[in-house]
């Protein structure tokens, strides 16, 4: 009673004091509303009016400055349109996740994003995934990108009368752009004024976001006062993407999940793991339950920092315990207990007064009391297939026994066994989460360092926290000081070492608290090798010794080939080939490296030694032998070279295309012992030429087969 008259004259005293007309883009000329999106042929303005929200949240808090980034604040819609697990795309709580539910680009809310945002899906930076490629799937998960959290998400419903409406504005200048809904119609706009009368019974079809106020700004309802809205058509549409929507609307700030939304206390995500049930978050109210808990077991060993719930009426009293053991009947071992009350409904997160260490495999379970509303939970529902939309899909939810619990009486039931009244049964789960940080309380050293090793030199280390509160890491490597990585205000444990050299190297970490630096972690030894190239041949052709190899598997900065011969180098080439001319008759030895740029080499590939006999010599075939062709690329022909073991054999050479089809018969005939030849024109059979591509050309001759690449180049 004394929080509700305290309430009372907080609100008598602002009607004093509220301004008639307000702008978050001059406030004290400081602009606090992200400039205006366009969200293209794509029906995803749920997404940009939530997000509107939370970036204009964090221009006013500061939050997305002190978190290191530039720019104003601006988040992925993509990523939240593609992953909001409500959509054909996918969605977690089905088997296989894709195919059921909205079409991807179609339909959303701001509950849809709440249930996204809470589970810690998202938001990511728009940088991380950009909208101008909306028509993919972003990744779902990268180490690259930077997390956002709302804390906080409060609903409020404006009354007819307006008696709450300075709530509303006091909201908007506290926490800045509201997220709200819209019927757009071209017969309720005019002059980009909006105006959808009460007795008109069209849903509502549109998500915008509203950044101030006029009390006298005139509009087609029978009285004054209008909101100042962003809409998401880019600064083409309105007044340079602005427009005006009446007090009096039928559904901004009226409609009960879309009407007046306020994201809050937007910060970077410094939480390592969300702990839930409710993959689709508030879908019902369990209004019969007052006390309900949901059971958990940790995946590593964790710190619980805070838990969150929605509450489903305004004033709300809560408590939250964190018990260690429920035996079927009663819950015990306290390990934490917080309590508090929310004048808002909508979403909140609560940090404990001490985190909780747990071990891997720890169940613990989750208590809420709440006053007054009930129990938000998920379950399986129907959606519209767009805002405002007549059509609607199911989308469904997923639950298993042991997971909710809800008080009857002085008993806890399953709440997978409720009966629940839209038909949807054993899908449903409360919406109460714990939310941890990797490792446990103290000043241990990181945990489980290891490595990836990229493109053959590129480092990668990562490792566990091994308590929570580092400040920061430092990596040492060969027993010398490399570099800090800091864990604030994003949690970091990975580091980056580019470019290194051949050669072994050993690593390890230490972890930095506000008491001085951990022992160090346990050491990783690396052995780089840089890519070398393989499956290296040589072949004597005539005069000319044929050389060739597969190409290097690396994305590093690779610069040429190096041909040896006789251990000094011969020459350098781009090529997978290499033509020594005119060399006498000899023994030689080959070999080849690849050279990166920095001056790196690898190391040589396969030696090869070869007897070479020229024209003028006398040469002693010592076996059927498909030698290869030259030159190779070729336009308009090329010798296929080969040497046939017995006399009377009979040889088949033929060239086929990559899809196995042949196209020219070279030679089919018996050939006597010795050196052979056949040159093909790039025509097959028929004599038509063929097209620019790689050929293969097969040797058959006894129990030998052979096959070898050559390239036409037109």
């Amino acid at each position: 009673m004394l929080k509700n008259l305290f309430i009372v004259v907080l609100l008598t005293a602002s009607l004093f004091l509220m301004a008639d007309t307000y702008d978050l883009r001059n406030v004290g000329g400081e602009n606090y509303v992200p400039a205006v999106r366009d969200q293209g042929p794509y029906g995803t303005c749920w997404t940009f009016g939530a997000y509107a929200s939370m970036e204009g949240n964090m221009l006013i808090s500061g939050a997305w400055t002190v978190a290191g980034e530039t720019g104003e604040p601006n988040l992925a819609e993509r990523h939240l349109n593609w992953w909001n697990g409500f959509n054909m795309h996918n969605n977690d709580d089905t088997d296989p996740p894709t195919g059921g539910g909205l079409e991807v680009h179609m339909g959303g809310d701001y509950r849809v994003t709440t249930a996204y945002l809470t589970r810690g899906e998202g938001a990511i930076r728009e940088t991380d995934a950009p909208y101008t490629s909306n028509s993919t799937a972003p990744d779902r998960w990268s180490s690259s990108y930077h997390y956002f959290y709302a804390r906080d998400v409060e609903w409020y419903k404006l009354e007819d009368d307006l008696s709450n409406i300075d709530i509303i504005k006091q909201t908007i200048i506290d926490n800045g752009v509201l997220g709200t809904c819209i019927s757009y119609n071209n017969s309720f706009i005019s002059n980009y004024n909006h105006y959808q009368p009460p007795a008109n019974s069209d849903d509502p079809n549109h998500a915008v976001s509203i950044i101030g106020w006029d009390d006298d700004h005139a509009t087609q309802a029978p009285l004054a006062g209008a909101w100042l809205a962003r809409n998401s058509w880019g600064p083409n549409w309105g007044n340079s993407g602005y427009f005006w929507i009446s007090y009096y609307d039928k559904h901004s700030c009226r409609n009960i999940e879309m009407g007046a939304i306020s994201f809050q206390n937007v910060e970077p995500m410094v939480y390592d793991n969300v702990y839930y049930h409710d993959y689709h978050g508030w879908r019902d109210t369990l209004s019969i339950a007052t006390e309900a808990f949901n059971a958990f077991e940790t995946t590593s060993t964790q710190t619980i920092e805070a838990v969150s719930f929605f509450t489903a009426v305004d004033y709300v009293d809560y408590i939250v315990r964190i018990y260690d053991d429920f035996d079927g009947d009663v819950l015990s071992n306290e390990l934490a207990v917080v309590s508090g009350d929310y004048d808002h409904a909508g979403f909140h997160t609560v940090n404990l007064d001490a985190g909780i260490s747990l071990n891997e495999g720890d169940d613990f379970y989750v208590y809420l009391n709440l006053s007054d509303g009930g129990h938000p939970y998920d379950r399986t529902s129907d959606v519209p297939v767009l805002l405002g939309a007549v059509y609607r899909t199911i989308v469904e939810s997923s639950s298993n026994p042991e997971e909710s619990y809800y008080k009857s009486g002085a008993d806890w039931l399953d709440f997978y066994d409720y009966n629940d009244p839209s038909g949807f049964q054993n899908t449903g789960n409360f919406c109460i989460k714990a939310l941890s940080i990797d490792g446990a309380s103290g000043t241990n050293p990181p945990q489980g360092l290891g490595f990836e090793i990229l493109d053959y030199n590129n480092i990668v280390l990562t490792w566990n926290a091994g308590s929570t509160g580092a400040l920061s890491y430092n990596i040492y490597k060969d027993g010398d000081f490399l570099a800090e990585v800091s864990n604030t205000p994003y949690p970091t444990t990975t580091y980056f070492d580019a470019d290194l050299d051949d050669g072994e190297y050993s690593y390890y970490a230490t972890a930095v608290y506000d008491t001085g630096e951990s022992d160090p972690s346990n050491t990783v030894s690396i052995d780089l090798v840089l890519p070398v190239p393989t499956d290296f041949e040589a072949v004597s052709l005539g005069t000319n010794i044929s050389l060739s190899w597969e190409a290097i598997d690396s994305s590093r900065d690779f610069i040429d080939y190096n041909i040896y011969k006789n251990s000094e180098l011969l020459d350098s080439t781009t090529q997978l080939f290499y033509f020594d001319q005119n060399v006498p008759t000899g023994t030689y030895s080959y070999y080849v490296t690849a050279s990166y740029s920095g001056g790196w080499e690898s190391e040589p590939s396969t030696i090869v030694e070869i007897e070479h006999t020229d024209v003028n010599g006398i040469q002693i075939p010592l076996a059927n032998l498909l030698k290869g062709n030259y030159p190779n690329p070729f336009n308009p022909e090329t010798t296929v070279y080969f040497s046939v073991e017995a006399t009377s054999s009979l040889v088949n050479i033929e060239v086929y295309n990559l899809k196995g089809q042949k196209i020219k018969t070279l030679v089919s005939e018996q050939l006597s012992s010795g050196s052979h030849s056949a040159v093909w024109n790039g025509k097959d059979d028929l004599g038509k030429s063929v097209a620019s591509a790689v050929y293969l050309y097969k040797m058959r001759t006894g129990n030998y087969t052979s096959t070898k690449k050559m390239i036409l180049m037109k």
